[in-house]
């Protein structure tokens, strides 16, 4: 199998290698953001910032996690 056929393979089963890496890269950022936020008694606003998204955002800004 030559590896146009792989990528198209890959691409028509939903593995497209950018979204993957997105999406490892947007995981990162926020198990760290968990981290800082238990590391500094923050729980509450952990789970704030699973239901909100905005309010996630904020907080990646504000440990600079942008």
């Amino acid at each position: 199998m030559k590896s146009w056929e792989v990528e198209q393979m890959a691409r028509e089963e939903g593995y497209d290698e950018g979204k993957i890496d997105g999406q490892e890269d947007m995981q990162a950022r926020i198990n760290q953001l968990n981290i800082f936020l238990a590391e500094a008694g923050r729980t509450e606003d952990i789970v704030k910032s699973a239901r909100d998204k905005v309010y996630q955002e904020n907080l990646f800004e504000e440990f600079g996690l942008k």
